[in-house]
């Protein structure tokens, strides 16, 4: 090969390049949005740990038997979401090795004119399919972070409601105060 047949070569290679190129920088984009919302979940973790402790120590007398439940509640929540954003990091990291695997096959089958043409397609679905999957993870835990949120917020309009009724009650799950 030489001249002009380098060069169609070389163009035809950056080509079939680009459609990597591009998912794997939306890949980048998530991996980075998933380790902010992993780091955010241990944050969490970590703050309610706290929490507990301090009832522990009998430093939090506002309504600790209901916290401390809460927080036990919690806990489970965010060991769910932060399960499931590891599966989805590890499905991300796959996708990202399949498509560096595709380019690595598209190079292969450019160079030696074709005798791999399937395996390009074969890596690219594979990765694709893990993206999807990692993205429907990610759907579903925003809907967990969602249910989490709503229900820490329903926790302190119960105690808020308790307290505000009788400072020295304590709180049902419907909020009514019980003596």
């Amino acid at each position: 090969m030489n001249g002009p047949a380098v060069e169609t070569l070389a163009l035809a290679f950056l080509t079939a390049l680009i459609t990597p190129a591009i998912v794997l920088l939306a890949c980048a984009n998530l991996i980075t949005g998933c380790h902010m919302r992993l780091a955010r979940v241990m944050d969490r973790v970590r703050a309610l740990g706290q929490m507990a402790e301090d009832i522990r120590l009998g430093k939090c007398t506002d309504h600790p038997m209901e916290r401390r439940r809460e927080i036990g509640t919690e806990f489970r929540y965010y060991e769910r979401r932060g399960k499931m954003i590891l599966v989805a990091l590890s499905f991300l990291y796959s996708t990202v090795g399949f498509f560096v695997a595709t380019s690595i096959a598209v190079g292969i089958d450019l160079l030696f004119e074709g005798p791999v043409a399937f395996l390009p397609m074969i890596l690219a679905i594979v990765g694709i399919s893990l993206f999807l999957v990692a993205s429907l993870l990610m759907l579903l835990e925003n809907r967990l972070a969602y249910e989490t949120m709503k229900r820490e917020i329903q926790f302190v309009h119960r105690l808020e409601a308790a307290i505000f009724q009788n400072p020295e009650g304590t709180v049902s799950s419907e909020g009514t105060k019980q003596s």
